[in-house]
């Protein structure tokens, strides 16, 4: 996958099985691992890292595991297990180079299955006490389609009094994606987040966009629900609006994925995911690789919901005037102290 026109930040790497997993020689194995070493040298954007990761291959080189990997497929999960002690972009993957002439199914990319399933969203609603509620799991693609889709949950969601955004299993994707939903939140040209690319040694920021359609609404509690699968562009979204006081994220610490990347050839069959680029905050000058986002309430991942839809409710009622309004959301709040 190459960055040209648009910036990834998530999605699920996952290492391909084929029908049939040949032994792979010792010979190939240190071949592939050279190879993955000097990729990585020329190419990760953590320059910092390299002398560790080298030496971590080294070492990965005479241990017992690497004797025992037998199979490309078992090799390509335990370079994957290695180099995300490092950095959960890495990847590292074997494609069975017969695999055109079988019938092994080809498992369907992240934007693809975005854009067949409603870009993401799953449960768009109006809960009780006026607190809007939005659950998806991935960032789509921009795209005339996508657009209109974001568009439709953000005017469902417009006059709510509170807006819940669920990320507990949401995978990432998108940067220009991150970019519209955050525009429905913030001022034009509010400045998100910029990429540093190491291979150009340059810069590219990000902005909220300057028109959007819809509303934009910059007063409206926002609670966002983030769980420990909570990947990527997702966690740039939430780690964004946390730093700019626009939101309360609710939940657990997300899973420390900051840098977005490419796949590279390294030989007999082989190829590895490398992240060539990483995310700068304008606020903190830094960002949350390994060590995720924190949220500013703690709750488990199944908690999590039911803490922000009681701290929204509460105060939504601190400012209501409505007394139909009260009544239901002292009913609400009776119901769910109840549970």
């Amino acid at each position: 996958m190459k960055f040209k026109d648009k910036i990834i930040l998530g999605g699920c790497l996952v290492i391909l099985s084929p029908l049939v997993c040949a032994d792979i020689s010792y010979v190939d194995r240190a071949t592939t691992l050279n190879e993955l070493n000097k990729r990585i040298k020329q190419q990760y954007v953590e320059v910092n890292k390299l002398d560790e990761i080298s030496n971590a291959l080294a070492n990965l080189k005479s241990s017992l595991a690497f004797t025992d990997s037998q199979s490309q497929e078992q090799f390509a999960s335990l370079l994957t297990t290695e180099l995300q002690k490092f950095d959960k972009h890495f990847s590292v993957q074997w494609r069975n180079p017969n695999e055109k002439h079988t019938h092994s199914a080809v498992r369907e990319s992240w934007f693809a299955k975005l854009s067949r399933k409603n870009s993401g969203f799953n449960r768009v609603e109006i809960l009780d006490g006026n607190v809007g509620y939005v659950d998806f799991w991935g960032f789509d693609a921009l795209s005339k389609d996508s657009k209109k889709i974001v568009a439709g949950v953000m005017g469902f969601v417009s006059s709510a009094d509170a807006l819940i955004l669920d990320l507990r299993k949401n995978g990432g994707g998108s940067a220009e994606m991150v970019q519209l939903i955050s525009s429905y939140f913030l001022k034009p040209n509010t400045h998100l987040n910029s990429m540093y690319w190491r291979t150009t040694d340059s810069t590219r920021e990000f902005y909220t966009f300057n028109n959007i359609a819809g509303p934009i609404n910059l007063t409206t509690p926002i609670y966002i629900l983030t769980s420990s699968d909570t990947f990527s562009a997702a966690e740039e979204f939430a780690y964004n609006l946390k730093h700019l006081n626009r939101a309360t994220l609710v939940g657990e610490t997300t899973k420390g994925g900051a840098n977005p990347w490419q796949f590279y050839e390294i030989g007999h069959g082989f190829r590895a995911g490398i992240p060539i680029a990483k995310s700068i905050n304008p606020i903190t000058k830094t960002n949350w690789e390994a060590v995720g986002v924190k949220p500013h309430i703690e709750a488990s991942s199944d908690n999590a919901f039911d803490v922000a839809y009681q701290s929204a409710l509460k105060k939504i009622k601190n400012a209501a005037s409505n007394e139909h309004q009260i009544k239901e959301i002292n009913d609400k709040l009776t119901e769910l102290s109840l549970d």
